[in-house]
């Protein structure tokens, strides 16, 4: 499965693109690390992949069908702020990614079926948050509030996760553990495209990478081809 990005551009003012005629794949199974400086484009790309926004030209398609402006329940936006709800627990958090199947009364009373919850811990347990599906999401710490985020992602149905600076406020220690956690899960058939600024994860953790420069992708290659040095020489 796989996302398909062609002659994609957007622009958030008239005559200053974010984005030009950028092309790119983002497929299940396999972690994109997409990286450029600062206000590249590096978000937009990722809200343009979820449906989040709609580009001004060219399309982007999922299994067939168009995503433009549209939400999947097999694409899956994880922020730069998560969006966990902190008073929330682990399991009610994980939940959540089961709201968009569930009809408008369930949804307004909460009521999830025993399928969903199940579904929930179960992803809780994969994750290591098995322990801590009763823990206010206030009480963990932030490499468990990034588990719990893709717990949610799990439990949505989503295929390929789209990761906005996912690690970026994490120690190196827990960001490895992170990384490592996203290689795992490749082996299911689950996708990330993580945007990221650290040219040196690409090599360990990315099956290719994208960097985006004045709008466009100045690389796009297999990781363990793409030295830290020809990466940086495309900044």
């Amino acid at each position: 499965m796989r996302i398909s990005l062609r002659d994609v551009s957007f622009a958030y003012r008239p005559g200053r693109p974010v984005l030009s005629s950028v092309s790119l794949d983002i497929e299940s199974g396999e972690v994109l690390m997409v990286l450029g400086r600062s206000g590249a484009g590096k978000t937009t790309l990722l809200k343009l992949a979820a449906g989040l926004l709609k580009p001004q030209s060219g399309s982007v398609v999922y299994e067939g069908l168009q995503v433009d402006g549209r939400r999947s329940r097999a694409i899956a936006y994880v922020p730069q702020a998560i969006g966990i709800v902190e008073n929330l627990t682990v399991l009610e958090n994980a939940l959540l990614g089961a709201l968009g199947g569930l009809s408008l009364f369930s949804q307004v009373v909460g009521s999830f079926p025993r399928e969903a919850v199940s579904r929930a811990k179960d992803a809780c347990e994969l994750l290591g948050l098995g322990d801590y599906v009763n823990v206010k999401a206030k009480e963990l710490s932030g490499g468990q509030k990034q588990r719990v985020a893709i717990a949610r992602a799990l439990v949505q149905g989503a295929k390929i996760v789209l990761a906005d600076e996912f690690v970026s406020q994490l120690d190196p220690l827990t960001s490895l553990e992170v990384l490592e956690l996203t290689r795992d899960l490749r082996t299911q058939g689950i996708g990330f495209a993580i945007t990221t600024h650290d040219v040196h994860l690409v090599p360990k953790f990315g099956d290719k990478v994208a960097v985006i420069r004045d709008g466009r992708i100045a690389l796009h290659k297999d990781a363990s081809n793409a030295s830290v040095e020809e990466v940086l020489s495309v900044f």
